[in-house]
């Protein structure tokens, strides 16, 4: 039978012993630091108790909780005697055994990182592929993810992001549960497995310049989803690419510029992703048709939600694409043609076109001694308007 006393260290220089609880088991003992430091006057000579009340209830409540551990490990049904350094190790690594999917939960509904949706979707596809809803830190394995990445081989981008979200969820628990004093989760598998790269296939994406014109020609019916998608699409190429969520979100529009942040970027950049984007004369009939009143569009009082606005978009463009032959015609190929069609057709430099699409670029050194100006990509995109759409200028 194990039994557990308390016993003092050594005294030290400023007069204080620490207090220990020792476990025996058999003829095995083990110390476990209470980290409590008592001075040698707080000691009753006669008893060797602690005369501190608050420090003796301490110690005994410490006491009481390892003698309830103990219990809980059940031992004495074993039959044997275990030996103190077993009992100590198994109540410690229980202790500090972590389940994924308790902390994933907690993270989640405090975190503010956007793509919310997006972790809870791995974690439901995670948990089906393991068939529950619990795995201890210690169990992810380089075999466990790659057995998880073959399971995601049909669908590749959810290997790239799925993998790549389980990895940020696992190094978000190491920073929060260990310290210099103590390392609870002792191995990071993904020092060793590396989550695939999605692979796109560069410049696919991107229209041509005739089937940019058959969008733009497009009339479908006046008030329709198409229409909409259609009058969209050619915002956000004349916009140097804008993303359907910054149309949506976007309020600050003063003499003839659009100002915002870009949604995607802007919390993991230091100038916040902050853009200038010069309105051309083309699109403000478009501009005016859809003028907001909080907002520059008014898409936020026909949708609920940026996804609602984006989905019908995509549905809007299938619509055209049938119509005019252009297969999986998707809203985000607006940002590809410009990007495509300013670097083929005008043959701007790539700097100019990574800065156009608000992206960090490949210049960071650069970035820091040349102070930021907009009209050098402003110009650019005024003079891809005025090739593209040279007729409808005429």
């Amino acid at each position: 039978m194990a039994t557990i006393t308390t016993e003092y260290g050594k005294l030290s220089s400023n007069k204080t012993r620490t207090v220990y609880l020792r476990i025996r088991s058999g003829k095995t003992e083990k110390r476990i630091n209470t980290q409590v430091k008592v001075l040698e006057s707080e000691i009753s000579p006669r008893t060797k108790k602690i005369k501190d009340f608050s420090k003796a209830r301490q110690i005994e409540m410490m006491r009481l909780d390892w003698e309830t551990k103990i219990n809980q490990l059940g031992i004495e049904a074993l039959g044997v005697k275990v030996d103190a350094q077993d009992i100590t190790s198994a109540i410690s690594k229980k202790e500090e055994e972590t389940d994924f999917f308790a902390f994933a939960k907690n993270w989640l509904a405090h975190t503010s990182i956007k793509g919310k949706k997006n972790y809870q979707c791995m974690l439901n596809t995670f948990s089906s592929f393991l068939g529950k809803e619990n795995l201890l830190f210690s169990d992810f394995t380089y075999t466990l993810l790659k057995e998880f990445e073959n399971h995601l081989s049909k669908k590749p981008r959810a290997q790239s992001l799925y993998l790549g979200e389980l990895r940020h969820l696992f190094r978000e628990a190491m920073l929060e549960f260990n310290t210099e004093e103590k390392t609870i989760i002792k191995s990071d598998p993904f020092i060793r497995y590396k989550v695939p790269k999605q692979v796109m296939k560069k410049g696919v994406r991107a229209l041509t310049l005739e089937e940019l014109m058959k969008v733009y020609h497009y009339q479908g019916k006046p008030g329709s989803r198409s229409q909409l998608a259609r009058d969209t699409f050619i915002l956000s190429f004349c916009l140097m690419g804008m993303n359907s969520v910054d149309l949506f979100s976007a309020t600050n529009y003063k003499n003839g510029f659009i100002k915002y942040n870009r949604t995607k970027t802007k919390d993991r950049r230091n100038d916040e992703a902050y853009i200038e984007v010069k309105v051309h004369p083309f699109i403000k009939p478009l501009m005016k048709k859809y003028a907001g009143t909080k907002t520059v569009f008014n898409f936020c009082s026909r949708y609920n939600d940026y996804e609602g606005f984006n989905k019908n978009l995509n549905i809007g463009l299938k619509t055209i694409g049938k119509a005019v032959g252009i297969s999986d015609l998707e809203f985000y190929q607006a940002r590809h043609t410009f990007a495509t069609l300013s670097r083929n057709l005008m043959k701007f430099s790539k700097g100019d076109v990574d800065e156009a699409l608000n992206h960090v670029g490949s210049f960071e050194v650069a970035d820091i001694y040349i102070a930021k100006d907009f009209s050098i990509i402003n110009d650019n995109n005024f003079k891809l308007i005025k090739r593209v759409f040279k007729k409808e200028l005429a």
